[in-house]
């Protein structure tokens, strides 16, 4: 089949898109290929003449830096290599033109321009360019200068480490912050408490905001409709006293006992009342004789708030209760908002003093988290005095590219459009030089694929920066391009055709876009000629309500008759089915049929729970060959609980119960049948036991076992599980039972022992006390999934694509019981933070912060259905599972089969008798298609990997002459203490001098010597009296003088020449020459010592100038080596003799030898 022709709209919108010479926004649908334009664009900046360092490319994450890169440099390579008339056509097929042979040959050292620019191209993501630029700026960011960024589980310790602190400081604090410490114990647990500190992290921003104003609680008060009189104690008292006196309360329970059941209910809740009042305890009891359970009006309908025949026979009660239900009405509501308003400012006292401790934690430490790269960005680009600050940047960055740009935060927002203000300033907004670019942001994104709110994407600025940009540029008359692109090059027609159709009804179209004139989106497909197939299956319902499970049944086990678990093992039924070979079902694969492949298939779920886990478990029943989960909670692992317990085994054979839990893992490979064999009969340990026991498979373990004791008790944690899994062959065996799956826990685990070890000491029994206490999960690379079955969540498959998708989980919507507890109120700089306990008990300004919160989760899920169903390329299977209380409300499965059950041919259910399908499309089948599945082979491992490594000595620390031991100064010290300490500082003292005289003065003419030596000790020695001052001067001039040393001092001489070397015999010799000299024949070495003069040289001294000798020997090939000692006390000069040197250097490798032995 020949190349599919690319729409000639389409190519024109993507060179407008890619054009260098113009700023450009670029809207594209789901497959449109908006990487391949974005790396169009940064080819077409070279091309243009934009340097590589001025180009910055951010990524939503680093997996789409890394692809982009890649794109970028796989082009420039093949341009490099390709002829004149192939580079042209490709130039020309983007857009750009080639004047001359001179274009070409710019175009081809691309490649080498890109590599050799120091920083090369700038593709990463925003946190990545945030972290370079505070490192560039840390004074003025105030950032620690050398500060690291800490990763999940490190954050999380700091958390939980800050709060722990925090807590204890409220117990032992006397006045406001104990009193918010005991509302919020109050009013939440242990678990929700933790769930809250989470959300507080998210808005630590908000809260170090508030910590600079001095009316936040006024700002609460009047948020909430309320003045700050209006407290909680004054409302509650004003309910008990202010209307019916609790004295006529119980008056009035007489008068209700005398009317119907009901009437007594509300009698009770009176009498219970006056028993505790005036105590606050009586209000929910006396509220309750007035309102209904649901916080509803007694009697506000057709109904009296006392029945008929009562209110006939006591009109005065009547009126008395309907009196008092009307004044207490506003009051409640008061109520529910004064106790919000406490609870505002008391959640705000308790996050104030985690936050702090937690920022503490991060200073002492010289860490970052994320989100302090980007916050600590954006304030320094929104400094008030910025300029120089972004004029440094400004040098390096002249083309702004944003992919994603819908998934971008007001924060990176603000980032973006801080720099970008330079490109449309001043001189920033300088035009093209020559044949160069201008200045250009561009931004590709799609706004009906923004799902990532729960990490701060705000999909509503992209549309209002799209305007904003544009009103910039166009006021510097500058152009910028506003490009849709509409061609899905993933898709076929009829996958493409049911998205349209779907979103075309506006009530599924809700949240997909924020501007209300945009039209219901239109989607073209390149691959007009591929089949497509889309299946809607009756979504599976339990029939009633679950009887309780037996206690006895583990608490994981799954019921065969649940909803999920029958939906479950009907999909694996039918993947099984897809891949048959004898079932014929195939795919299109760049213009030709292939059989399904497993890695063909795409499961997507809305959220990782009980269902998600049982299509794990059916396809592995069913062995399909299947990825896993695409994100692994860590220490729920099966593999870290094998690891953990072979760990605690080791370290406490004795604990049976532990030692039969790793005898049975993928380590041991034991069975009940083995256990049954050896544990009952045991006389004492089961290690014990293993010992003794007949079976060499036995005794085997207890050995393997033995090492591992042993080596748990001298290795660190990441020394003892390397062995563990490598050596001992315990990763093989973990696979080869768990799957690949487990790769990645067990590469988790492995960074984690040494993680652990780099902030702790390394310390088995301390690292599995962590290691189980962990809460950490890990998000696995899918895109690299190979031949498997892929099921992820639909965030997760951003990105992605596959031949054929399944949505199983379309019968449930988002609920409230996931409602965030902390709400926003106000705009972003003057917000407060309220925190929401329920719908029951809050006010109403909470309740319109829940429900807007609710109509932009209900908004994402569109988004995120339009995420899911656009990963598909031919195939769409639609089906669902729901309990006994039916599908949710604005569920996705409503949504599809509503719009499209009209289209669509109802069939049999060929999987399961009884029931029928939705099809709409059809896919050709083939039976005779060739399977090219050859077997993997098995990969060999080296002898060096399953080979304990030969222990590696530390190399011996290098010679050093000069050091204290081998050649310092040989002082004489007095007896006494004091003097000694006083002499020996002097002469160190006068020993720097006179170095500093020796080494400076050479440069110096000879008559000037003299007075250049008295200028320098009266400006250096002060400490010295005049008299020593001119005895160190005419030492030191004593010492040029002598005839014998004038080499040393003259032009080919070097003063203080640091030396390493090694010698013949392989040590390393370390020092510094204190002058060093060469003439024709000869070559100098002197070392000036200011102690006592010697009559010859001798031991260390005779040591050291023949170490040095050795050392610079190669330096000096065929000349005659002299060395000198000179005592500057009184300008003695001793050479050294050859043959001593040389003996002395014999005697030296002699003790090397016998040390090394």
């Amino acid at each position: 089949m020949s190349e599919r022709p690319v729409g000639s709209l389409t190519i024109r919108r993507q060179q407008t898109a890619s054009d260098p010479f113009a700023s450009a926004w670029v809207s594209a649908h789901a497959g449109s290929g908006k990487t391949h334009v974005l790396a169009q664009r940064v080819l077409r900046l070279l091309l243009a003449g934009a340097r590589p360092s001025q180009v910055l490319c951010l990524t939503y994450t680093k997996a789409a830096a890394a692809n982009m890169g890649s794109r970028v440099f796989e082009a420039l390579a093949r341009w490099a290599t390709l002829d004149d008339a192939a580079l042209a056509k490709e130039i020309a097929e983007m857009g750009a033109t080639v004047e001359s042979r001179i274009d070409l040959d710019f175009a081809r050292r691309l490649f080498a321009r890109a590599v050799e620019t120091p920083g090369g191209l700038k593709i990463q993501t925003i946190h990545a360019f945030c972290e370079k630029l505070l490192h560039i700026f840390p004074l003025e960011a105030n950032v620690p200068a050398s500060f690291r960024v800490v990763d999940d589980l490190e954050r999380a310790e700091l958390m939980e480490a800050a709060r722990r602190r925090a807590l204890d400081a409220a117990m032992r604090d006397c006045g406001s912050l104990r009193k918010a410490l005991e509302l919020v114990a109050r009013d939440t647990s242990a678990a929700g408490f933790k769930t809250l500190c989470e959300e507080l992290l998210h808005h630590r921003q908000k809260i170090a905001r508030l910590r600079e104003q001095d009316d936040y609680e006024a700002r609460v008060f009047a948020a909430l409709g309320l003045t700050t009189d209006e407290t909680l104690a004054r409302i509650e008292t004003s309910i008990i006293e202010k209307g019916e006196p609790p004295s006529e309360w119980p008056a009035l329970a007489r008068m209700l006992r005398s009317g119907s059941d009901n009437d007594c209910k509300l009698a009770n809740s009176l009498e219970s009342a006056f028993a505790l009042a005036p105590h606050p305890d009586s209000i929910e009891n006396y509220l309750s004789a007035f309102f209904t359970t649901e916080g509803e009006p007694r009697g506000a309908g057709k109904t009296k708030i006392i029945t008929r025949g009562l209110a006939e026979r006591e009109p005065q009660l009547l009126m008395r209760m309907e009196s008092e239900r009307d004044r207490l009405a506003p009051l409640v509501e008061k109520r529910k908002a004064a106790a919000a308003a406490d609870r505002a400012l008391a959640i705000h006292a308790l996050g104030d003093a985690i936050m702090e401790e937690y920022e503490r934690a991060k200073r002492r430490r010289g860490l970052l988290d994320y989100d302090d790269l980007i916050e600590g960005a954006r304030r320094l680009l929104h400094r008030s005095n910025p300029s120089w600050v972004l004029y440094k940047l400004d040098a390096q960055i002249d083309h702004i590219l944003l992919d994603e740009a819908q998934d971008t935060s007001s924060a990176q927002w603000d980032i973006l459009a801080a720099i970008a203000d330079e490109f449309c300033a001043g001189a920033g907004a300088r035009e093209a030089r020559g044949h160069h670019p201008p200045r250009s942001f561009f931004a590709v994104g799609d706004e009906k694929q923004s799902i990532f709110s729960f990490q701060g994407a705000a999909p509503e600025r992209f549309d209002a920066m799209r305007r904003d940009f544009r009103r910039r540029f166009e006021v510097v008359e500058r152009r910028f391009e506003e490009v849709r692109l509409t061609q899905s090059f993933r898709s076929a027609p009829g996958v493409l055709q049911a998205v349209d159709d779907i979103f075309a009804i506006e009530e599924n179209r809700i949240g997909l876009c924020f501007d209300p004139q945009e039209p219901a989106p239109r989607h073209e497909a390149w691959k007009s000629d591929v089949a497509a197939l889309i299946e809607i299956w009756e979504p599976i319902g339990a029939e009633k309500a679950q009887d309780p499970s037996d206690w006895r049944l583990p608490l994981d086990y799954a019921d065969a008759n649940d909803p999920n678990e029958l939906l479950a093992q009907k999909l694996s039924r039918k993947v099984r089915a897809l891949l048959a070979p004898e079932n014929g079902e195939c795919v299109e694969d760049r213009g030709e049929l292939r059989p399904v492949a497993a890695g063909d298939i795409l499961i997507l779920v809305r959220k990782r729970g009980p269902l998600f886990e049982a299509i794990i478990r059916a396809l592995k029943s069913e062995h399909v060959a299947v990825a896993g989960a695409d994100r692994l909670n860590l220490a729920e692992h099966i593999a870290v609980h094998d690891l953990v317990a072979l760990g605690r085994a080791a370290l406490l054979p004795q604990d049976d119960l532990t030692l039969a839990s790793v005898l049975k893992s993928p380590f041991f490979g034991f069975d009940d049948d083995d256990l049954v064999s050896i544990a009952p009969t045991r006389r004492a340990s089961l290690f014990e036991a293993l010992e003794q026991s007949e079976k060499a498979r036995y005794r085997h373990a207890a050995e393997r076992l033995r090492r591992s004791r042993r080596d748990a008790t001298e290795l660190a944690p990441f020394d003892f599980y390397s062995r563990v899994l490598g050596p001992d062959g315990g990763r093989a065996q973990l696979v080869a039972r768990l799957g690949r799956e487990a790769e990645d826990a067990i590469d988790e685990f492995l960074k984690l022992t040494a993680s652990f070890e780099r902030e702790q000491p390394p310390s088995l029994t301390m690292f599995l006390a962590m290691a189980e206490s962990l809460d950490l999960s890990i998000k696995r690379d899918m895109e690299s999934a190979g031949g498997a079955v892929r099921a992820m969540t639909a965030h997760a498959a951003k990105g992605l694509e596959a031949k054929i998708v399944f949505l199983p989980d379309t019968c449930g919507a988002p609920a409230g019981k996931h409602d965030p507890k902390l709400y926003a109120l106000g705009e972003a700089d003057d917000a407060i933070l309220l925190w929401s306990l329920g719908k029951d008990s809050d006010p109403a300004a909470l309740k319109e912060a829940r429900d807007a919160h609710r109509r932009s989760e209900r908004e994402e899920s569109q988004r995120l259905l339009y995420v899911a169903m656009t990963r598909a390329e031919e195939r769409l299977y639609i089906c669902g599972a729901h309990g006994v209380n039916g599908r949710a409300k604005d569920c996705w499965y409503d949504a599809i089969r509503n719009a499209l059950e009209a289209s669509c041919e109802t069939l049999p259910d060929p999987l399961e008798s009884g029931r029928t399908i939705l099809q709409r499309g059809a896919v050709p089948r083939c039976l005779d298609l060739p399977r090219n599945e050859p077997a993997p082979a098995a990969a060999e491992l080296p002898a060096f990997a399953t080979t304990k490594a030969r222990r590696e000595d530390a190399p011996a620390p290098p010679l050093r002459p000069s050091s204290a031991l081998a050649g310092a100064d040989i002082i004489d010290f007095e007896v006494d203490g004091g003097g000694a300490k006083r002499g020996e500082a002097e002469r160190l003292l006068q020993g720097r001098f006179i170095h500093a005289l020796l080494q400076h003065l050479p440069a110096c003419a000879p008559d000037h010597r003299q007075e250049a030596a008295r200028r320098f000790l009266q400006a250096r020695g002060n400490l010295l009296d005049e008299d020593k001052q001119e005895a160190l001067a005419q030492s030191a001039l004593s010492v040029l003088a002598d005839p014998r040393l004038a080499p040393l001092f003259g032009p080919e001489s070097t003063p203080e020449v640091d030396v390493v070397a090694t010698l013949d015999n392989g040590a390393v010799v370390s020092g510094r020459i204190d002058r060093i000299a060469e003439t024709a024949n000869e070559a100098f070495i002197a070392e000036f010592k200011t102690g006592r003069p010697r009559a010859k040289i001798e031991g260390a001294h005779l040591r050291q100038l023949a170490l040095y000798r050795a050392a610079v020997a190669p330096l000096f090939p065929g000349k005659r080596l002299r060395c000198f000692l000179i005592f500057t006390q009184n300008a003695s000069v001793l050479e050294a003799d050859q043959s001593a040197l040389i003996a002395a250097l014999e005697q030296e490798f002699e003790q090397d030898a016998r040390v090394a032995h």
